[in-house]
């Protein structure tokens, strides 16, 4: 169910497919209840109250439709974004190691970090502070003093245990360093230090250099995900048009409706409670603005397709 699968490459590469069967069930039975869940309460609304379907305005109808599909959609997106398949691959010839991970389905590989592995002092295991034993960390430590983590989110490491052992020695036969045995308890080594340059050095760098030129944002987001904030953004929208309807026919009836998960479904009327009325009319108004800000933002970010603009 969890543990490590190793795999030599024609090249001499060693490959580290670590797996997690807990963490996949998990995945799975959340995107197949986020798909399941919703087909039944359509078929139970059909067949108990499809009456009630023809006395609801066309509103309120469309605002259930849409957060039926928001369900399924997030189940997708778990299942299509959480890189759960995490493999370590290094590479004597190349000289270094990547981190790579990949979804349920095995598609959407992304490289998490790159490192060199030519110059590998020591492998050393440390934990924080009373810290559990299955908190504990794997870091390659060079001999120029860098360090890069090799521990792996979905597997943890164990000291002691037959899994983490074999996946110890693995690695330390391949990085020809010696096998760690012990626990370093406490924080990292501190990066050496290194002095600040003084001002007029970074103003003649900086003159000497010209402007540094605007980094575009990376964050770039795939069709899922701006599909997903498509959904997200227009039942907010329909969300912010029904109160937005409400407030105006309260203005205009003098009577507010305002409904609570525990007090239920209660009304204000202008002219009884004058300040009460005036108030919860204040509170629908803050509520419109922010829902229109998500809104617009999930909108935006979906037609623009990244988290972050110069413009």
């Amino acid at each position: 169910m969890i543990g490590h699968r190793f795999e030599r490459t024609a090249q001499g590469d060693l490959h580290i497919h670590s797996r997690n069967g807990v963490q996949s069930a998990l995945v799975l039975l959340t995107g197949a209840m986020a798909f399941t869940l919703p087909l039944a309460f359509v078929v139970f609304w059909l067949t108990d109250s499809s009456s009630q379907w023809a006395d609801m305005d066309p509103l309120t109808s469309l605002l259930i439709l849409l957060g039926l599909l928001l369900i399924p959609a997030l189940g997708l997106l778990l299942m299509v974004y959480t890189g759960i398949r995490e493999s370590l691959l290094l590479s004597r010839a190349n000289g270094e190691g990547k981190r790579r991970t990949r979804n349920f389905f095995g598609g959407r590989e992304r490289v998490q970090s790159t490192f060199s592995i030519d110059k590998a002092h020591h492998l050393e295991l440390r934990r924080r502070p009373q810290a559990e034993p299955a908190n504990t960390q794997l870091w390659l430590v060079m001999r120029d003093g860098t360090e890069q983590r090799l521990t792996t989110d979905n597997v943890p490491v164990i000291p002691g245990s037959t899994r983490t052992d074999m996946w110890l020695r693995e690695l330390a036969d391949y990085l020809n360093v010696a096998m760690p045995t012990e626990v370093h308890v406490g924080s990292a080594a501190a990066a050496p230090y290194s002095p600040a340059p003084s001002p007029a050095k970074v103003a003649r760098r900086r003159k000497s250099e010209g402007p540094a030129p605007v980094a575009e944002s990376t964050d770039k987001l795939g069709r899922p995900a701006r599909a997903l904030l498509s959904l997200l953004g227009v039942f907010l929208a329909v969300l912010e048009l029904t109160h937005v309807i409400a407030l105006v026919r309260a203005l205009f009836t003098g009577r507010l409706r305002v409904s609570g998960i525990r007090s239920g479904s209660t009304s204000f009327y202008w002219a009884e409670q004058p300040l009460v009325f005036s108030f919860n009319v204040m509170v629908g108004v803050a509520e419109v603005l922010i829902i229109g800000v998500i809104a617009w933002g999930c909108l935006r970010t979906a037609i623009l397709g990244r988290l972050k603009s110069n413009s």
